[in-house]
C-alpha cells in the first residue's frame, strides 16, 4: 500500500524572482557607493594633512630669513649713483680745466715760434710754389715727300708749237698723305726732263735750278712751279746755243725723285 505524501518546497513565482534579483543588485550598487565615499572621505583627509605641512615649512622658512636687512630701493640707489656721477663729472671738469690751461700754454708757445721762423717758412713756400721750368716739347720732325705722300703732274700750254714759240710747263705735285712733307732744295728738286725717243734732249736742274730752302708741303695742300723750255739742247752744255729740230718731244716731270707720267710736245717749225 503506498503512502502520498506532500513536497514542503513551494514553486517561486517568475514575478517574485525578477523583483528579488532587483533588490540585490541595489544592495550591490549601495555597497559600491558606500566604498567610493569612504575612498574619497580619506583622500581628502591626505589633502588637509598636505596643505598644513606645507603652511608650517612655510612659515618655517620665513622665520629662517627673518634676521636678513631689507634690500635697499631703486631710488635709493640711483641717487647714490647720481652722486658718484657729480663727483666725478666734477673731477673731469678739473681735469679738463687744467689741459685746457696746459693747451693754451703749449699753443702759444708754438705761435711764437711760428711767428719767429716764419720768414724761412714763406720763402720755402714761395720756392715750391714756383714751377719748375717744363721742358719744352721737341718740334715733331717732318719727313721728307715720298712716293706715298705725293701726286705729280705736267701739262704745258699747248700740244703744238710753231716756229718762235717756247714751250711753257707747269709742274704740279700735290700732298696726298695726312701730313706734312718736306721738298727738299725747293725749286731745285723740281724737275724737268725732254726726250726725243731714246735720246736725251733736256733737263732743267742742269743748268737752270737755283739753290733755295726746303719747303714744307701741307697735308692736302698743292705747289705749281712753271717752267719755260727756250729749245736748248743742254744736253751738249749749258752754254750752247743749239736748238732742237722740230719733231715729237716727251717731257716728264719729278719731284723728290716721285716721277710724273711723261706728256707729249709737238714742234711744228
Amino acid at each position: 500500500m503506498s503512502v502520498k505524501v506532500d513536497s514542503p518546497v513551494e514553486e517561486v513565482s517568475p514575478e517574485i524572482y525578477r523583483r528579488r534579483r532587483i533588490v540585490a543588485l541595489l544592495v550591490l550598487v549601495f555597497i559600491l557607493l558606500l566604498i567610493i565615499g569612504l575612498i574619497s572621505l580619506l583622500a581628502g583627509r591626505g589633502k588637509n594633512t598636505e596643505s598644513a605641512s606645507t603652511a608650517a615649512s612655510a612659515s618655517t622658512s620665513a622665520a629662517a630669513f627673518s634676521d636678513f636687512s631689507e634690500r635697499p630701493s631703486e631710488s635709493a640707489s640711483a641717487s647714490e649713483s647720481a652722486k658718484s656721477d657729480e663727483s666725478s663729472a666734477s673731477e673731469s671738469a678739473k681735469a679738463d680745466d687744467s689741459s685746457a690751461s696746459d693747451e693754451a700754454s703749449k699753443k702759444a708757445e708754438e705761435e711764437s715760434d711760428q711767428e719767429s721762423a716764419k720768414p724761412s717758412d714763406e720763402a720755402s713756400e714761395d720756392a715750391e710754389a714756383t714751377p719748375s721750368a717744363e721742358p719744352s716739347e721737341a718740334p715733331a720732325v717732318v719727313a721728307a715727300c715720298t712716293a706715298t705722300d705725293l701726286q705729280v703732274s705736267i701739262t704745258s700750254d699747248s700740244p703744238t708749237y710753231a716756229a718762235g714759240q717756247n714751250p711753257a710747263l707747269a709742274v704740279t705735285y700735290t700732298n696726298t698723305s695726312g701730313n706734312p712733307c718736306i721738298v727738299t732744295g725747293g725749286a731745285n728738286n723740281v724737275d724737268v726732263n725732254i726726250t726725243s725717243g731714246p735720246a736725251q734732249v733736256y733737263n732743267y736742274a742742269q743748268c737752270y735750278a737755283n739753290p733755295v730752302a726746303d719747303a714744307e708741303v701741307a697735308a692736302g695742300a698743292t705747289n705749281t712751279t712753271p717752267l719755260t723750255w727756250n729749245r736748248s739742247l743742254n744736253v751738249l752744255g749749258c752754254n750752247t746755243t743749239a736748238t732742237i729740230q722740230p719733231g715729237h718731244y716727251w717731257a716728264t716731270a719729278s719731284v723728290n725723285g716721285v716721277a710724273s707720267q711723261p706728256i707729249r710736245i709737238i714742234v711744228t717749225g
